[in-house]
């Protein structure tokens, strides 16, 4: 199945759900949706039934299996969900049509990315975030899943707890691909393990999925997200916000690696033994740095 489409949208969800159970002509109506939805969006019923090879029949049941009442609900769906997908690009074409130099554009980027940091700092909750710290400290094994921009937060997160925590602490979301990752969450048992989950827009439905999968396990679910309005918010037992603004770039992660160090600061912070720990690295490393 393709998916052309944003996988956060609910038009997407919808088809997604309903992939599985659908044959025949109604199975190739939703691979022309998901393969040409730009074209979908501006076809009549009787058009799209000829495009995809069936008929204005099959393509009703085709609608009211995904939940829309009639063929005129889903197009306006579709057309929403192309609107979100393409709203980055038309962002970045506003951008490149406003008058500019190069370095008022680095200002810029830099003062959006202290907004974020600002944000991120007002809305951190402190009953929360001393939750987060507690689970950290006391799970037993840590996953980590994040995919795009949020994998190298994640990698940068993995490093830093394995340094300071007892805890087995596993990068499960990597560049082995989902099998892999599917493999490591498929070990969880319980709530003594902590799964963290990273993901701002556009949302990676496998890191959506793996955290529910994980959820569903019994894991404890810490994420690091940029709003309540994140797939992610609904799944988890705690969350961390970190707004991920860009106004030429689909998303930014520099607010989520902040916190993501600031985790990892405060964990030191906890460990009774860090000083230690640290000093048995540095000492390990002693000839490896350059002075």
């Amino acid at each position: 199945m393709s998916h052309a489409l944003k996988p956060t949208t609910d038009l997407a969800n919808r088809i997604s759900a309903a992939y599985p159970s659908l044959n025949g002509a109604p199975r190739r109506a939703a691979d022309f949706v998901l393969q040409h939805p730009l074209e979908t969006a501006t076809m009549t019923i009787e058009g799209f039934a000829e495009r995809s090879g069936a008929s204005t029949a099959t393509v009703t049941r085709f609608v009211r299996a995904l939940g829309y009442g009639s063929y005129s609900e889903f197009r306006a769906a579709l057309s929403e969900a192309l609107r979100l997908a393409m709203a980055p690009v038309d962002s970045f074409a506003d951008a490149h049509g406003t008058q500019g130099s190069a370095f008022s554009t680095l200002v810029t980027a830099l003062k959006d990315q202290a907004a974020n940091l600002s944000e991120t700092i007002s809305a951190l909750d402190e009953q929360i975030a001393s939750r987060a710290m507690k689970a950290l400290l006391e799970a037993r094994r840590i996953f980590i899943v994040g995919s795009g921009v949020s994998h190298h937060v994640a990698a940068h997160l993995e490093e830093g707890l394995a340094l300071y925590l007892d805890a087995n602490v596993i990068l499960a979301s990597s560049r082995g691909g989902p099998e892999q990752a599917i493999r490591h969450i498929t070990t969880i048992n319980g709530a003594e393990d902590l799964v963290i989950a990273i993901s701002v827009p556009r949302y990676s439905r496998g890191t959506v999925d793996l955290t529910t999968l994980a959820k569903k396990r019994g894991a404890t679910v810490l994420a690091l997200t940029d709003a309540p309005t994140s797939p992610l918010a609904s799944i988890a037992d705690m969350t961390l916000f970190a707004p991920a603004r860009n106004r030429l770039l689909p998303n930014s992660p520099s607010a989520t690696f902040a916190l993501a160090d600031a985790i990892i600061t405060a964990v030191a912070r906890e460990r009774p033994d860090a000083v230690e720990t640290l000093k048995e690295l540095s000492e390990s490393l002693l000839w490896t740095f350059h002075q």
